[in-house]
C-alpha cells in the first residue's frame, strides 16, 4: 500500500517545478527503494515461515493484530481532522488513545492531551505562524 502511494505521490510530482520537487524527490525515490527492499524481504520471511511452522504463524499474527488496531486509531484521526479540524482533534485522540489503549487513568490522559495540545497550538500558531483549516464537518454545519 505505502510504495503505491508514494509512486502516485511521485508521478504527480513529476512535472513539479525542480525547487519544489526537490524534497519530495529527495526522500521519496530513497524511500520507495527501501520499500521494495522490505517488501521482498518480507516475502521471503513468509516463505520461510511456511517452512518453520505454526509457532511463528501465531507471532505473526498477533503482530498483524496489533498493527491492524493501531492503524485503525491512526484512520480515526484523520477522520477526525478532517471532521473537526486538527486544534479540536488533538486532544479527543490524544485522551482517548491514552485512556482506551494506554489504559492511563483520566487525570494524567487530560493533562498530557491538555499539554500537548497547547504546545502544538502555540508552536504552529504563534511560532511558525500556521494557519489551522477547519473541519469539513464544521463547515457543512455551519459551527
Amino acid at each position: 500500500m505505502w510504495i503505491i502511494a508514494l509512486a502516485v505521490a511521485l508521478y504527480v510530482s513529476r512535472n513539479w517545478n525542480p525547487t519544489t520537487a526537490l524534497f519530495p524527490h529527495a526522500v521519496g525515490f530513497p524511500v520507495l527503494a527501501l520499500l521494495v527492499v522490505i517488501l521482498v524481504v518480507d516475502i521471503r520471511k513468509g516463505r520461510r515461515r511456511k517452512e518453520k511452522g505454526e509457532a511463528e504463524d501465531r507471532e505473526f499474527l498477533t503482530k498483524n493484530r496489533w498493527m491492524t488496531l493501531y492503524l485503525g486509531w491512526l484512520v480515526g484521526f484523520a477522520l477526525l481532522i478532517w471532521a473537526i479540524g486538527m486544534v479540536y482533534s488533538i486532544p479527543i485522540y490524544l485522551f482517548s488513545y491514552m485512556t482506551i489503549q494506554g489504559k492511563y487513568g483520566w487525570l494524567k490522559s487530560g493533562l498530557y492531551a491538555a499539554g500537548a495540545t497547547a504546545f502544538v497550538f502555540l508552536l504552529f500558531q504563534y511560532a511558525f505562524r500556521v494557519s489551522w483549516p477547519q473541519g469539513e464537518l464544521l463547515v457543512m454545519l455551519g459551527l
